[in-house]
């Protein structure tokens, strides 16, 4: 089982929450739980990140173009997940992937309450490798388990970053 996340203008999905940018609508953060991709703009991220009973958060929302895409161990992905663990002011990150070799983006969390993460939100490392965007996200999506350590070998089969399933 993996989980999935895109952001639609529908609320579909096994979770699902609204999004608001710049407080306007930007459609429902949805998510699934599924072997296979549920919807085409399903992007694989760290099932450990969804939570039905996760509280509201910020986050950056980074999904880069297919044509820009990285391999996942490329030196500027590495550089981006070493500096957004070396700030230690986000609740969490994943990266989000769509095949077993690329990069498709990156989900950074912040929680609501804290103004501090969502401060560290402004200055996301992923937003270097393509435009970022800031979401209100409202509950039942979202939660954050400790989602600090990556793995050591950076392509694996697709699995998103922070993974310890091999």
């Amino acid at each position: 089982m993996s989980g999935w996340l895109a952001l639609l203008p529908e609320a579909t999905g096994d979770l699902r929450a609204s999004a608001t940018e710049a407080d306007r609508e930007a459609g429902w953060l949805c998510a699934w739980f599924s072997s296979d991709r549920p919807h085409p703009q399903a992007l694989r991220v760290d099932d450990r990140l969804l939570a039905a009973g996760g509280p509201a958060c910020c986050i950056s929302w980074v999904v880069l173009p297919m044509e820009t895409r990285p391999i996942a161990d490329d030196p500027m992905a590495i550089q981006a997940r070493r500096a957004v663990l070396a700030d230690g002011r986000l609740a969490a990150i994943s990266l989000l992937t769509a095949d077993p070799v690329h990069l498709a983006g990156a989900i950074t969390v912040a929680r609501a309450d804290r103004p501090e993460e969502i401060l560290a939100l402004l200055d996301d490392p992923f937003a270097r490798l393509g435009a970022a965007r800031k979401l209100e996200i409202g509950p039942g999506v979202l939660g954050w388990a400790s989602l600090t350590v990556g793995p050591v070998v950076e392509r694996y089969a697709g699995a998103p970053w922070p993974s310890d399933r091999w």
